[in-house]
């Protein structure tokens, strides 16, 4: 009596069917075929592992062996060089100038459009399109130039040229890490802020190597694009149009640092036009809120004794390192404070978003819930067992129910109780002259019905940049002096916009008349202005001297701006507050006594009431200065700070009427001698 195995079946075949009756010969054959099929199972596992590690290790000695390939090769395009912002590093909360040389190969022209997109993570497209039209001659070379806003968080950035037959699409570019968190993470107590020498066009050597360089031609042509720059050293008369006179002038008045050295004949620099205000024979003057030095060297010899002093920051006093070491302590063991360290945009567009948030019937919506849940079950299973009624009625009872109530909830719900179309605004304007004003702005559009919105602005110098860093944006955006945000918005949805523009006004007519000092603490102080001077109950008015804020009020009739007996630390004033938390009212001496919130306080009220330390300690930043607790204001200077509700002349135009609402912190220095109504220079 034999057995066969039949590997196919997976079973045994008795050879005559008389021993199928040998139970002991068929127990016998069942373990012969489990031993087989074991048998047979690991070898089919250990090929298919064999398998698989072969084809590992090809893909590794691949990744080994080949080259990484370039997104620009073969191309008729290609980009010759990146530089970021000023001198290779970014300030976070500033709009940078990306500078890109792109060179044509072919003997054609290229008419593109050119495109910068954010990427966060790996794939993760966020913050909308920059576009703008670029022409490249045939053989020939330019600068393509962005001013992205930089946010604290590090990107990848994607740029390339769309024609209307083809992509040229190039190599990613890392965001560099932040100048200002770097300075703050790193253990070293020197620290450098940005600062460079501009190179005249067709230079070759670069000297000296003690300070980075930047080619003239690429100095941003807006005053708006400078905020991240600290100090400039300049040894030649800029072959330059109009407006980027004007923007280096922008930027001095501003608070920047100029460096004049002596040109390659070892004469002094002789400017004329717009720049004429830098011909003053002094060793060192101010120009606005800028200070000019002169150098008896030339470029060669500018050595680290005469750059490193230029670049570094000044420090801070020890009483004030220790008060704001302590402040920090306190924030972080005190509910309902945070230190204003952590500062972030996102937290100026939640509170902005905050306003447009309808205030629901939640009992309503509960009931309604609670109801429609009670005639799915038991309601339509009680109706399924009517025998009178086909078992479809229960089916449409179910369908109908979901409209009727998914109606319902759309109307109470998503639609919310009034909303319209609307347009806040948070925004800090610093002053250039007794006209001009650099404003950085925080917007957010809210909108009923999904669709194509514009915001456009002209002849302001407008950069614009999503405010949703970490959001995927179906937005084109188009810096400078025609500028415009598209963007396709949902239903009952926000937009979050950023904006850098250079505003006017009419002059203030604002003059110390008065001041009184004891040491390093105001004891009085008083303005006079004229009819243009923001005033009203809803306007706060404060002075920052030294490292103290200093409370003002207005007499509208007797046109005066003088001291109320109040004043804080920088520091404590710009700490931030919890909103479930007792609200802080400034007490004399730098005393705080706390009160509790006003219920009948709205939405939009406590936004903006909320936003003024916040806007303050945002202020700083153009001071390249992260933590209030250690800003001190140069000596002789006093600066004013007025928060009042936002100006209709400043509107961006929006294509589709909104309702606006806005508040904006007014920055003014002022030299601290009576009878002057600004700085000089300006």
């Amino acid at each position: 009596m034999m057995y066969f195995l039949n590997p196919d079946l997976r079973r045994y075949t008795p050879a005559k069917r008389m021993l199928h009756k040998d139970s002991f010969a068929a127990q016998a054959a069942a373990i012969v075929f489990r031993t087989q099929n074991a048998m047979y199972v690991r070898e089919t596992r250990m090929a298919a592992v064999g398998r698989f590690r072969m084809i590992l290790l090809i893909v590794i000695a691949l990744m080994f062996v080949s080259q990484p390939v370039s997104a620009q090769q073969n191309q008729q395009v290609r980009v010759v060089e990146v530089i970021w912002g000023f001198d290779g590093r970014v300030v976070a909360g500033q709009f940078m100038p990306l500078s890109i040389l792109i060179d044509n190969l072919s003997d054609q022209p290229i008419e593109a459009t050119a495109r910068l997109k954010r990427v966060a993570g790996m794939v993760n497209e966020v913050g909308g399109l920059a576009v703008q039209p670029v022409f490249l001659g045939p053989n020939s070379r330019r600068w393509v130039q962005f001013y992205p806003y930089i946010s604290d968080r590090s990107a990848t950035w994607y740029f390339d040229l769309l024609t209307e037959d083809q992509t040229f699409t190039f190599d990613p570019m890392d965001q560099p890490r932040s100048l200002l968190e770097q300075n703050r993470l790193d253990k070293e107590p020197d620290k450098t802020l940005s600062a460079v020498i501009l190179d005249p066009q067709g230079m070759a050597t670069r000297l000296p190597t003690t300070i980075k360089h930047m080619p003239a031609e690429i100095f941003p042509p807006y005053g708006t694009a400078t905020q991240g720059l600290y100090a400039l050293f300049l040894d030649h008369v800029p072959d330059w149009e109009a407006p980027r006179q004007e923007a280096l002038l922008s930027w001095l008045k501003s608070g920047g640092h100029l460096h004049l050295l002596q040109d390659s004949n070892s004469q002094t620099l002789r400017f004329s036009g717009l720049l004429a205000p830098l011909n003053d024979p002094f060793p060192e003057f101010s120009v606005g809120s800028g200070t000019v030095t002169r150098h008896d060297v030339q470029r060669a010899g500018l050595v680290s004794q005469i750059v490193t002093p230029a670049i570094t920051p000044p420090e801070v006093k020890a009483a004030q390192a220790d008060e704001a070491a302590e402040l920090a302590q306190q924030a972080q063991m005190a509910p309902g404070f945070q230190n204003v360290n952590s500062f972030e945009d996102a937290e100026m567009f939640s509170s902005l978003r905050k306003i447009t948030q309808p205030e629901h019937s939640w009992i309503l919506i509960f009931l309604l819930s609670m109801c429609y849940v009670g005639l799915i079950f038991p309601g339509c299973w009680l109706l399924s067992k009517q025998r009178r009624f086909h078992f479809l009625v229960t089916y449409g009872a179910v369908a109908g129910l979901a409209v009727v109530f998914s109606l319902i909830f759309l109307v109470i719900g998503r639609r919310g109780y009034g909303e319209s179309t609307s347009l806040y605004t948070l925004a800090v304007a610093r002053a250039e002259d007794d006209t001009h004003w650099n404003s950085l702005q925080y917007s957010t559009l809210f909108v009923t019905s999904g669709n194509q919105y514009v915001i456009e602005e002209k002849d302001r110098q407008t950069l614009l940049a999503s405010g949703s860093a970490d959001e995927r944006v179906d937005a084109a955006i188009t810096s400078g002096n025609i500028a415009s945000f598209v963007a396709r918005i949902p239903p009952f949805s926000s937009q979050a916009v950023m904006s850098r523009r250079r505003l006017m006004t009419k002059s203030w007519g604002l003059v110390l008349t008065e001041i009184a000092q004891n040491a390093d603490e105001l004891t009085n102080m008083t303005w006079t202005f004229n009819e243009n001077f923001p005033t009203g109950d809803d306007i706060q008015y404060f002075a920052v001297h030294g490292s103290k804020v200093y409370t003002l009020k207005s007499d509208a009739g007797k046109k005066q701006l003088s001291y109320a007996n109040l004043f804080t630390s920088l520091a404590t004033f710009c700490q931030q507050k919890d909103e479930q938390d007792f609200g802080a009212v400034f007490m004399p001496f730098g005393g705080r006594q706390y009160s509790q919130k006003d219920p009948t306080e709205t939405l939009q009220a406590e936004c903006f009431r909320k936003a003024l330390p916040r806007l303050m300690a945002r202020s700083l930043i153009d001071d390249f200065a992260i933590d209030p607790g250690k800003f001190r204001l140069p000596e002789g200077r006093i600066r004013v700070m007025i928060y009042a509700p936002l100006p209709s002349e400043w509107d961006m135009a929006v294509s589709a009427e909104v309702r606006r609402g806005g508040r904006i912190l007014y920055v003014k220095d002022m030299t601290l001698q009576t009878g002057l109504s600004d700085l000089p220079g300006q």
